[in-house]
């Protein structure tokens, strides 16, 4: 489930790329700037972590491996004093718990606990993803949230953003919980395969999804779910068009929803919005009701 996504985020824009150099034989030399080689991102660990009132620390989380053992996957708890309120975050394709720093102090001020996790393969944590692998894992990830820290169900966020929708919606068709957040979400392989490439480069070039991939569809799953549910789309994301959170929020059939597409908003960074902060919050005051 990893691999393909990621493969078709970049593509993309290499594809545009390559027409553009093929429509400028005869053009100069392309300038390439020190800030288009250098890409750097704040990095954070539980050690150098500072915020009055706030604890964040590294748990290790055993999950079951085909082959009968067990992997140890990495994760943060991050402990406002201040709230009960608790989200249990699936990132995106390329999340890494050393860049989460945006995610963490984005919880932090809200204020809200969370569990933030590498998955399999990504950072600290053991194993080799595949779809089967991680929604193994996110039940397991969930059973430790609600078991080892002591959460109650019903009153538990689950918040997937991009990639981590899929286990967001998997997780909440397979467990009790008190609302959803996803964030940049996509409705399935096929649609976002067409909103990557347009009609006339399929005609052209194709994606040879994996079976397992084709089969994880957002649109089916949304519709069971009944709890609250926050939807939030960038209305200049270029990987999952904002055309993607309004079809799942008009799939929705929870009596309790909220769509809400940030202007100028890109694929990354919503959570720094007033608008989805002001949204993420309500949520969570209904949930903790």
């Amino acid at each position: 489930m990893m691999a393909h996504p990621g493969t078709a985020s970049r593509l993309a824009p290499l594809l545009l790329f390559l027409l553009v150099l093929a429509g400028c034989t005869g053009c100069g030399p392309i300038p390439v700037e020190e800030d288009d080689v250098f890409m750097p991102k704040p990095s954070i660990t539980p050690a150098t972590f500072s915020m009055d009132g706030v604890t964040l620390n590294e748990r290790t989380i055993t999950s079951p491996n085909a082959a009968g053992d067990t992997v140890a996957l990495n994760a943060w708890w991050l402990r406002p004093d201040s709230t009960n309120a608790t989200v249990l975050f699936f990132g995106g394709q390329g999340f890494y718990l050393v860049q989460s720093s945006g995610y963490v102090e984005a919880f932090a001020a809200l204020p809200a606990r969370a569990l933030l996790w590498d998955y399999r393969g990504y950072g600290k944590s053991e194993g080799e993803p595949t779809v089967e692998h991680l929604k193994q894992d996110a039940l397991t990830v969930y059973d430790y949230v609600t078991g080892e820290l002591g959460v109650d169900a019903e009153r538990l966020v689950i918040h997937g953003h991009s990639l981590g929708t899929f286990m967001a919606t998997y997780l909440a068709n397979e467990r009790t919980v008190g609302g959803v957040v996803l964030e940049n979400p996509a409705t399935n392989v096929e649609a976002w395969e067409k909103a990557l490439l347009p009609w006339y480069l399929r005609l052209f070039v194709g994606f040879d999804f994996a079976d397992s991939l084709r089969q994880e569809d957002n649109r089916t799953r949304i519709a069971n779910i009944e709890r609250p549910l926050l939807i939030v789309g960038g209305s200049d994301d270029g990987i999952t068009p904002p055309e993607m959170a309004e079809t799942l929020y008009n799939d929705a059939r929870t009596s309790s929803k909220e769509l809400v597409i940030v202007d100028g908003g890109g694929h990354n960074g919503l959570y720094a919005s007033d608008s989805m902060r002001t949204a993420y919050q309500s949520l969570l005051d209904e949930v903790q009701e």
